[in-house]
């Protein structure tokens, strides 16, 4: 399935000055247009917005597991086999099979909906929670694009990235980026936003790139 355009729209909201340092909210708006329909059956997991175990995720870190959105149909594939990589001693196949439970567990299903009047476009929204960095005041938001599944149309697809950061938070542009297929880095463009006191940082690429946002209080 081959996307045109896939823009995504972040909001993050620092509850974590208010909530003792726990956690940021995080929403995400992402339009999708199609070079054709999406089939009806075709359904996406997104996270559920509970809260997660720092452990869960430090478990998804050492798996290399993520939690973008995950394609209904893949999301436990390869997984079956576990029972017999433990009695045979496979423990990254393990650790690995284990993660793709958990982050089960803690997604939910998000169907696509169509958008009345324009053809092959669709809108997928979800909302979760983004935790400090080793219990300092620096917080990181990561994405990949376009989501599990779906690839960049050849002919002029684009996908491009708006991220509002939360009020006061500073950006730490030494590692925030955006990494291509070839493990180029995409240059961001962050304007502050002086009256709101917040800073938004965009990125735009045409082939699967990982962006990350890294900020401090």
């Amino acid at each position: 399935m081959n996307i045109r355009l896939q823009d995504v729209s972040v909001i993050i909201n620092g509850t974590s000055r208010y909530n003792g340092n726990q956690y940021d909210t995080v929403h995400v708006e992402t339009l999708l247009v199609m070079d054709e329909p999406i089939p009806s059956e075709e359904t996406w997991y997104v996270p559920n917005g509970n809260s997660v175990p720092p452990e869960v995720l430090n478990f998804f870190k050492i798996s290399g597991i993520d939690m973008n959105p995950k394609k209904a149909s893949t999301i436990l594939a390869g997984t079956e086999d576990i029972q017999t990589e433990s009695e045979e001693g496979n423990l990254q196949g393990v650790i690995e099979d284990s993660a793709r439970f958990m982050l089960r567990a803690i997604l939910k299903k998000a169907p696509l909906t169509p958008i009345s009047g324009s053809p092959n476009t669709y809108l997928l929204s979800y909302d979760y929670k983004i935790y400090p960095i080793n219990n300092s005041s620096d917080y990181e938001f990561t994405i990949r694009v376009p989501f599990d599944g779906l690839k960049i149309a050849e002919n002029g697809g684009r996908v491009q990235l708006s991220i509002i950061t939360p009020i006061g938070a500073q950006i730490d542009e030494s590692l925030t980026k955006g990494i291509d297929e070839n493990g180029q880095e995409i240059s961001e463009l962050v304007v502050p936003v002086s009256n709101v006191n917040r800073q938004i940082v965009s990125f735009a690429y045409q082939i699967d790139p990982d962006f990350t946002v890294r900020y401090r209080y």
